[in-house]
């Protein structure tokens, strides 16, 4: 559900599965905890020009709607399980105190919160948080962005950090495939992107071993709360994550 259809749930959601050819969704999620002003297309060609063509208000600053709360999103997001065209519902970008709120309006409670989250941004708070209530965490971002987010973000890549580079001399595994199993390790869900078949049967190598707790340990040890994926605020002129 992007920001611009928190007051056209319904609408958005039909609108996706027509695009789909599917008559229900197994997993709808709420993209980001805020409401937009409503543009009448969902349907924008690329994912990141969903950031680029946002609406915005005279000053260049995000067009924020005053008027739908998350908890009517929420009640919306509800009917669509009632109606059959959601068998789950989630979020996804949701911070601890918004996912308690979440929690505390909810008749039907989310079943993932999808956030960022890596050796470099661990967010053990807000992933335990989740976890004790149930919620299944999903990491959009295993792997920090990777070769993508450096180039066209700029931000700096756990892949290349030496600590990573000598527990996978260790492993005799690569960097990637032990972030992913640190991931899985702690018991959230990772979905790394590739469009290369190698490094696709690379990942699923990752089921093949285990890792120590020390070396857990050692990877907990080297967060540093650093967001490496895309920043609306580049886009948007405001910082969501203020």
């Amino acid at each position: 559900l992007w920001n611009t259809d928190h007051g056209h749930v319904v609408e958005a959601c039909k609108h996706s599965l027509k695009k789909l050819q599917l008559d229900y969704l197994d997993l709808y999620l709420v993209h980001f905890p805020i409401s937009i002003r409503h543009t009448g297309d969902s349907s924008l060609p690329h994912f990141i020009n969903l950031f680029e063509l946002t609406p915005l208000d005279e000053d260049g600053v995000l067009d924020i709607e005053t008027n739908i709360s998350l908890e009517t999103t929420w009640h919306a997001m509800e009917d669509l399980v009632s109606m059959g065209l959601v068998r789950s519902i989630g979020i996804s970008n949701y911070d601890i105190f918004l996912t308690r709120d979440c929690l505390a309006y909810s008749k039907i409670k989310p079943a993932v919160n999808q956030i960022e989250t890596h050796p470099y941004f661990q967010r053990e708070s807000l992933v335990n948080f989740c976890q004790k209530h149930g919620i299944c965490v999903t990491a959009h971002t295993p792997l920090a962005g990777a070769d993508a987010n450096t180039k066209r973000f700029g931000s700096v890549s756990c892949l290349d950090d030496p600590i990573l580079k000598g527990i996978a001399e260790k492993y005799k595994k690569t960097v990637a495939q032990i972030v992913l199993r640190w991931g899985i390790q702690r018991n959230t869900v990772v979905i790394p992107k590739t469009s290369k078949s190698e490094r696709l049967k690379e990942n699923f190598k990752v089921l093949e071993f285990e890792l120590a707790k020390e070396d857990m340990d050692v990877i907990q040890a080297i967060d540093k709360n650093y967001r490496s994926n895309i920043q609306p605020a580049k886009f948007w002129g405001i910082d969501l994550y203020a």
